[in-house]
């Protein structure tokens, strides 16, 4: 059986918004999307649930022709990927916090790292912390229920209270470390005043490589001066050796959607699980967003 598909897995939405960075730069490209929205956000979960429902979807997405899966959640990857990994055929790219080019941009400056506690508690996100730090550091903060508060209002955001989730100082960059919190990255960016990083693009890249896919639809193809402007790669096992400039390499603002790219039946996302319409009718909104 000939593997065409390319998986994306999170605990919820959040994941929507890798899919759709992926989408936008390969449009024909058949995917598929499981959400564990009955159980997400698994942030504030233990290790061994975590685990366990991780390998659940696994063992879902295994029964499909798989070219590659991407887990399109820190707080699984953190935790799972390297299990994942050892037990499954196809290749897995995981997500990982921008903090190197967050890092490197805000140079003397402070940045805001915001994850989930099982994020920020991982032996992983500690180990890219050590690695990158510069010498303004980083600041660690879990906005608790911040990822739920998302998942349940996703269709009225504005009543998310965001200012109440995020710590009042002045930072030089913040790092989006669980993809939830990109629904509110104009807001985040409007309340800080500084550049917002996510691991999306480096995702992709890092998924582009691993699946041997090529270079990205035409009208997605960015000089070097846009690179990094999104993060680009993480340095470690999931983002490495993406090279600036080149076609493994795509980091164009990840939150801004061309109206090029809509849904058709002939490319349309295949979404599996429980909550799998109402996953179609958020990333359909999302395909809309021009923010």
């Amino acid at each position: 059986m000939e593997r065409e598909y390319t998986a994306f897995f999170d605990s919820g939405i959040g994941g929507l918004t890798v899919l759709r960075e992926f989408f936008r730069r390969y449009p024909s490209e058949k995917c598929i999307y499981l959400g564990d929205n009955e159980n997400a956000p698994y942030g504030n979960r233990p290790e061994w649930e975590i685990k366990s429902l991780s390998e659940r979807a696994f063992r879902t997405l295994a029964k499909y022709p798989l070219k590659a899966a991407v887990i399109a959640c820190n707080t699984v990857t953190a935790e799972c990927a390297d299990r994942l990994r050892e037990k499954y055929p196809f290749p897995i790219v995981g997500m990982e916090p921008a903090v190197k080019p967050a890092a490197a941009f805000a140079g003397e400056g402070k940045v805001l790292l915001l994850a989930t506690r099982a994020t920020l508690a991982s032996a992983r996100v500690h180990a890219l912390v050590r690695t990158y730090e510069n010498s303004g550091g980083i600041v660690a903060h879990c906005p608790e229920r911040l990822a739920g508060d998302i998942e349940s209002r996703i269709f009225d955001l504005r009543r998310v209270r965001l200012r109440e989730y995020l710590p009042a100082d002045k930072f030089s960059a913040v790092v989006l470390g669980c993809t939830h919190y990109i629904f509110l990255r104009t807001r985040m960016q409007s309340f800080y005043g500084c550049r917002v990083f996510d691991g999306n693009a480096g995702t992709v890249a890092r998924l582009a490589q691993v699946a041997r896919l090529g270079p990205p639809a035409p009208q997605m193809a960015e000089t070097a001066a846009d690179v990094g402007r999104n993060a680009a790669t993480s340095g470690t096992a999931d983002h490495r050796d993406v090279q600036i400039g080149t076609a493994d390499h795509f980091a164009q603002k990840t939150n801004k959607c061309s109206k090029n790219f809509q849904i058709s039946p002939k490319n349309c996302p295949i979404f599996i699980g429980k909550s799998a319409n109402f996953n179609e009718t958020v990333f359909k909104m999302l395909l809309k967003d021009q923010n």
